[in-house]
């Protein structure tokens, strides 16, 4: 029973910290972010790919929404209230400051890796 209770409370931690809405979630739901937080050296490696970006909360948010919504250029600049302009700025300083590349493909994986990462570093 300890043992559920546990990573009941590690899931709601892992839920919160990805930006998922409130609710009841299983692990099923949060699989990836799950591992992707778990103690250990490539946690810190990945949370510090997107060091640079720290004190720059607008970068930061840029990124959260523009992954949270799918990658769309125009409905992620509504989101922030930015004209699409500002967003393709910000997401290049972004790729500059951390040579991660959010718009492309190739990066996509380790974009998102890291920013699970460094939510954990802020949030768990």
């Amino acid at each position: 029973m300890r043992d559920g209770a546990r990573l009941a409370g590690e899931v709601r931690k892992v839920a919160q910290a990805s930006g998922r809405p409130p609710g009841l979630y299983r692990l099923a739901d949060v699989l990836l972010e799950y591992q992707l937080t778990r103690p250990g050296p490539a946690l810190t490696q990945l949370s510090s790919l997107l060091a640079p970006l720290a004190g720059k909360p607008e970068l930061l948010e840029t990124l959260r929404a523009y992954l949270s919504g799918g990658m769309d250029r125009r409905s992620t600049a509504e989101r922030l209230s930015v004209h699409p302009n500002t967003l393709d700025y910000r997401l290049r300083r972004i790729t500059a400051l951390t040579g991660l590349d959010a718009t492309r493909p190739a990066d996509l994986a380790r974009v998102h890796a890291a920013l699970t990462a460094y939510d954990a570093h802020e949030n768990l």
